[in-house]
């Protein structure tokens, strides 16, 4: 077993109020021998001073605030309150997670920190959604599951490209071996993929499936807001070196043109085609199932593999139009 080392637990926020006072709770009463958790206040407008200042009264050892005071002449994102709180971390291992997050269990410190193992200076853990009925809660979690998916076969892979935020560890060494945000600091979004896919490499990057390791967030309230959310976060891919770009066009590209064909052989082709493409897409589709249904149990998603074939059609083709749309109507630099 490896010796648990200490861990600076990190959450930016910004007017987060309630979200604080809702799952703040569950990082501070962690089963972990020894930890702080800075909570950085990024410029919040409501009453989030008032209740980290609760906090502080009932964990004043291991609660740490920093805060950010508004400056109208300045305006950043939130890569500076990141750059703040790994300034003001004591450890060397550092756990990122966000105000809306909620650890699935009081030992996700621990299955996280377990992780650094040999090498491994960036441990890439799992990220869901609180579940809620309703279609749209479907959509975001089956793109929330099959991003996860991507970022962590790719990784095991040996070619990390991209963690999450919402649960992303790694060590004060290796952010200070890196760029420190700088070279995408203009970018709305990116200090979780664009780090890791500037630092990470096969032999110092691990992934953990653990559920002990998961944590679950808030979801948006509305369509609407998940496209923007799509759309910041889109805003990193074109920085993607190229062989990662390169894949990840390349895997949704086949998928629709698969699908695509299918339907025009079937309709344009003789018939004595028809048998042999229906059985090619049989197979494709049972092992695209079969693969759902283990994946989905694994990342605690179990309902999701019944919507794997309509989403996995739609997906590609709503980030395309999204992509299209940032490149005509881009959003506003260094926003949260």
């Amino acid at each position: 077993m490896i010796e648990e080392e200490p861990v600076s637990v990190i959450i930016c926020a910004k007017n987060e109020e309630e979200n604080l006072r809702k799952f703040l709770p569950s990082i501070l009463n962690q089963t972990y021998k020894t930890y702080e958790v800075i909570v950085v206040n990024d410029c919040s407008e409501d009453d989030s001073e008032f209740v980290l200042n609760d906090f502080l009264e009932k964990y004043p050892n291991k609660l740490r605030v920093s805060t950010i005071k508004k400056d109208r002449k300045f305006s950043h994102g939130k890569k500076l309150a990141i750059t703040i709180g790994i300034k003001a971390a004591k450890y060397n291992k550092i756990l990122f997670t966000d105000a809306d997050c909620k650890p699935q269990s009081d030992k996700w410190i621990h299955a996280m920190q377990q992780q650094f193992r040999d090498k491994t200076e960036i441990v890439l853990g799992y990220g869901g959604y609180i579940q809620k009925p309703g279609l749209l809660d479907k959509l975001v979690r089956y793109d929330t599951y099959s991003i996860a998916v991507n970022y962590m076969s790719f990784a095991h892979a040996g070619l990390p490209y991209m963690g999450v935020g919402r649960n992303l560890a790694y060590t004060k060494n290796i952010y200070n071996e890196s760029s420190k945000f700088t070279t995408h600091y203009h970018i709305s979004s990116g200090d979780d993929d664009l780090f890791v896919s500037e630092v990470g490499r096969k032999e110092n990057t691990s992934i953990v499936l653990s559920q002990e390791s998961f944590t679950r967030s808030e979801q948006v309230s509305s369509f609407k807001y998940w496209k923007y959310q799509k759309m910041r976060h889109l805003t990193t891919s074109p920085h993607y070196k190229f062989i990662y770009k390169f894949l990840l066009c390349l895997e949704p590209f086949s998928r629709e043109m698969f699908y695509l064909c299918a339907i025009v052989y079937c309709i344009t082709l003789p018939e004595i085609f028809f048998l042999p493409i229906v059985i090619l897409f049989g197979c494709r589709m049972f092992l695209f199932l079969l693969l759902s249904i283990l994946n989905t149990r694994r990342l605690q998603e179990k309902d999701l593999w019944i919507y794997a074939l309509p989403f996995d059609i739609y997906l590609p083709i709503q980030i395309g139009l999204l992509h299209l749309r940032n490149r005509i109507h881009p959003l506003k630099k260094n926003q949260w």
